[in-house]
C-alpha cells in the first residue's frame, strides 16, 4: 500500500468531522476536491474506505482502520513541527471565538501582557454565540473558544472538544437602585415573578439558564427584553425598565457606576467560564495562549 501523506490528512479530517462538507471547511478545500482525494486513497490502498449514506458518506471498517493511522501520523507530524521550532519561541496564528462579554473582560485584560511575552503569535478574535463557535471549533476554523456554562443549563460539548474551567462566578439578580426589595440580602424568583426582565437572546445559554432556574421554583418570568450584552441589560435595570441576572457582580452589593444593586438568588446559581480546544496536539502558539488565559486573575 502506498498512500500519500497529504491525502491521509483528508481522511483524518473526514473521520474527525464526520462529513465531507465539514472536512472541506476544515481543510479549506471544496467538497468535490475532498471526494476526489477519498477516491484516490481507496485506489492507492486497494480498499473501499467510505460508503454512501443518505446525502453523505460514512467510513467502512477498513476506512476507520486507515483513519486511525492517519490520526496518529498527523499527531506525530504536529509534534515534530513543535519540537523543531521550540527554541525559537512560539509563532503562528491562533483563532479565538468568544462571547462579547468575555472579549471585553478576560481577553481584553489578558492579551496585552500575552503579546509582550509572545510577540510572534498573532491572535484573531470573533464574537458570536457559543453554538456557532463550537461548530467552527470542531471543523478546525477556530483554535480556541471561551464559553459559558450555567448551573441550570450546562453547556453540552461535542465529541473531540476538551474543556478547562477558568473560573466559577456566582450569579446575582440586578435590581434598580430604588427597588423596594433592595434591602433584602437574598431573593427568590417567587419574589420577582411580576417583574419585567431582560435577558440574552432566546436561544442563548444565559436565557435558557434563567428560564430553567425560575421554572424550577414554579415561576414563569415576564421576559420583555432580549439583549446579548450584560452591560446593556444593566442600563435597562438602571433605568427601572427590567431586572437581569448577572454573573460576577460586586460582592458588596453596591450600585457602583451601573445604577443597580445586586442580590443573591435562592437557590444559588453560578456560571462557569470554560476554555475549549480540540483534541488534537496543540501548536506552540495555542499552548502558550491557553496557558496564559488559564492563569488565575
Amino acid at each position: 500500500m502506498s498512500v500519500e501523506w497529504g491525502r491521509l490528512r483528508v481522511l483524518d479530517a473526514v473521520a474527525r468531522s464526520g462529513s465531507v462538507t465539514r472536512a472541506a471547511a476544515m481543510l479549506r478545500m471544496t467538497g468535490p476536491a475532498v471526494s476526489q482525494q477519498l477516491r484516490r486513497i481507496a485506489a492507492e490502498a486497494g480498499a473501499e474506505i467510505v460508503t454512501a449514506e443518505g446525502r453523505g458518506v460514512r467510513l467502512t471498517d477498513q476506512g476507520r482502520l486507515l483513519a486511525d493511522y492517519a490520526r496518529r501520523v498527523s499527531e506525530l507530524m504536529r509534534q515534530a513541527d513543535n519540537d523543531l521550532h521550540r527554541a525559537d519561541g512560539p509563532a503562528g496564528s491562533v483563532r479565538v471565538g468568544a462571547l462579547a462579554s468575555l472579549i471585553r473582560g478576560r481577553l481584553a485584560r489578558r492579551l496585552p501582557t500575552f503579546w509582550c511575552s509572545h510577540p510572534r503569535v498573532k491572535v484573531g478574535i470573533e464574537d458570536g454565540e457559543t453554538v456557532d463557535h463550537l461548530d467552527r471549533l470542531t471543523v478546525g476554523r477556530l483554535d480556541l473558544v471561551l464559553a459559558e456554562s450555567w448551573s441550570t443549563a450546562p453547556l453540552r460539548l461535542p465529541a473531540g472538544v476538551r474543556a478547562q474551567r477558568l473560573v466559577r462566578e456566582r450569579v446575582r439578580v440586578a435590581l434598580p437602585g430604588d427597588h423596594p426589595l433592595r434591602h433584602r440580602n437574598t431573593l427568590d424568583f417567587a419574589d420577582l415573578a411580576a417583574e419585567p426582565w431582560a435577558t440574552c437572546g432566546r436561544d442563548s445559554h444565559g436565557h435558557v439558564a434563567l428560564v430553567q432556574a425560575a421554572r424550577e421554583r414554579g415561576v414563569e418570568l415576564d421576559i420583555r427584553h432580549f439583549v446579548a450584552d450584560h452591560a446593556t441589560q444593566l442600563a435597562l435595570v438602571a433605568g427601572g425598565l427590567a431586572l437581569a441576572c448577572v454573573p460576577a457582580a460586586d460582592d458588596s452589593g453596591d450600585t457602583g457606576d451601573t445604577g443597580a444593586v445586586y442580590r443573591l438568588l435562592t437557590p444559588e446559581m453560578h456560571r462557569d467560564i470554560l476554555l475549549l480546544t480540540g483534541d488534537r496536539t496543540p501548536s506552540p502558539a495555542l499552548s502558550a495562549l491557553t496557558e496564559h488565559l488559564g492563569q488565575p486573575e
